[in-house]
């Protein structure tokens, strides 16, 4: 069994992503594995996401698409709260 950390994702393509793509991506991964947590649990928890996986905020108006404004600027909206 390997033991090295993972440090990239395991699914083809997935490296081919771009930083809006995998931020929208992490968004949809952490309110699903926090659904009936508070919004300041996962603003938190998707930040410790990011950092995790060098992905860097993206701050845009487009909240449906999952590109909204960043976790630190608005985390509730981000989060669709």
């Amino acid at each position: 069994m390997d033991t090295t950390p993972q440090t990239s994702p395991i699914m083809d393509g997935s490296d081919d992503a771009t930083n809006a793509e995998k931020l929208a991506g992490l968004k949809q991964q952490v309110d699903n594995d926090l659904s009936g947590e508070t919004d300041e649990a996962k603003a938190e928890h998707l930040t410790v996401r990011m950092d995790e996986s060098g992905v860097d905020d993206e701050p845009t108006d487009d909240v449906e698409a999952g590109h909204g404004p960043g976790v630190h600027d608005d985390e509730a909206r981000t989060l669709g709260a």
